[in-house]
């Protein structure tokens, strides 16, 4: 997919036809899937590209700096899944406060200058200086068509971003998968921990250096995978403190089955499939060891009942899955 940056004050002069979608898109979840759904089929309906609109840096950064911002999704990320999911050409139009201090027609006239010929937007698309413009405004121009999509609900709410972070955050992750539509998932690199889980425990695990601006689930045991060179291993994965050893710092690490690989220093994706439990501290090793073994069965279970939902999100991420070997 090509990639294309937009400053609002010079605009490419060569840029192709387009129908586009526009948003934040953070997550690209099921609510977001049906407005690329939309754009495609216009775009194949005019000829012409499928495009998705977004805006870097997130708008919230340039309004209120002082704040911690994290994201379901990075920039990068939003590429690859828009792209998976059957975008042409992304436009990332650089997000300033004179950018946002455009009025209405301003507005239309940049997306006329990018020469898009169609617009899906979702209902409560708000767009221009203080959200003045909105899906009837933006409707009523005669630069482009226009598509407005009805929300996307589950269980009678809106499926939003919004909606999906606590549950992240509360590792409610199950739940958060649902209305993204794949399994969450954080990058980073693998760094060198305590080793604890090799020489203390004999369940060597994976310390991720996970990129900052991510949300990370709650403290607790998830069934997961970990994605290295384009495979995904079955892993348990614990965030946390280790309470037993009494850790300051959270820690997000993974005991991967089946793998014998050096990975340190190296860029991997951990996939959050369900909490199985929440941390405990263990009186000792032994305790903590027999809990271990019977966390690693747990996670390879739920694994398995979730094999086709796990093969969707491979395939977003042009992945295979590699099929552990027992329960034992």
């Amino acid at each position: 997919m090509e990639v294309i940056r937009i400053d609002y004050l010079n605009v490419p002069k060569d840029l192709s036809k387009s129908s586009c979608c526009i948003g934040f898109f953070d997550g690209l979840h099921t609510g977001h899937q049906a407005l690329l759904e939309n754009c495609i089929k216009k775009a194949k309906e005019l000829n012409i590209q499928s495009g998705l609109i977004t805006f870097d840096p997130d708008p919230w950064k340039i309004f209120f700096p002082e704040r911690v911002c994290r994201h379901i999704t990075t920039l990068q990320d939003r590429i690859h899944l828009a792209s998976a999911m059957g975008i042409e050409v992304m436009y990332v139009i650089t997000f300033s406060k004179d950018f946002a201090a455009l009025d209405v027609d301003a507005f239309h006239m940049l997306l006329h200058k990018m020469n898009v010929s169609y617009i899906t937007c979702g209902f409560d698309f708000k767009y221009a200086s203080k959200n003045s413009g909105n899906v009837d405004t933006i409707s009523s121009q005669n630069y482009f068509g226009v598509s407005v999509i009805d929300s996307v609900n589950s269980k009678n709410e809106k499926i939003s971003s919004s909606r999906i972070e606590p549950l992240i955050q509360s590792g409610k992750i199950d739940l958060a998968n649902e209305l993204l539509g794949y399994m969450y998932s954080i990058e980073g690199v693998v760094e060198h921990g305590f080793k604890r889980g090799s020489t203390l425990l004999k369940f060597p695990t994976a310390n991720l250096g996970a990129n900052p601006d991510y949300l990370v689930p709650s403290s607790g045991v998830y069934a997961g995978f970990v994605c290295v060179n384009n495979i995904f291993y079955g892993a348990m994965i614990n965030v946390g403190n280790n309470p037993t050893f009494e850790n300051k710092k959270v820690s997000i690490e993974a005991h991967i089955f089946d793998f014998d690989q050096d990975i340190y220093d190296q860029r991997v994706r951990f996939f959050f499939l369900k909490k199985t439990r929440n941390e405990i501290r263990f009186n000792g090793f032994e305790e903590l060891k027999k809990q271990l073994e019977s966390d690693i069965i747990t996670c390879k279970k739920v694994i398995l009942k979730e094999m086709k939902y796990i093969q969707k999100t491979a395939t977003l991420w042009d992945a295979k899955v590699f099929e552990f070997k027992s329960l034992f």
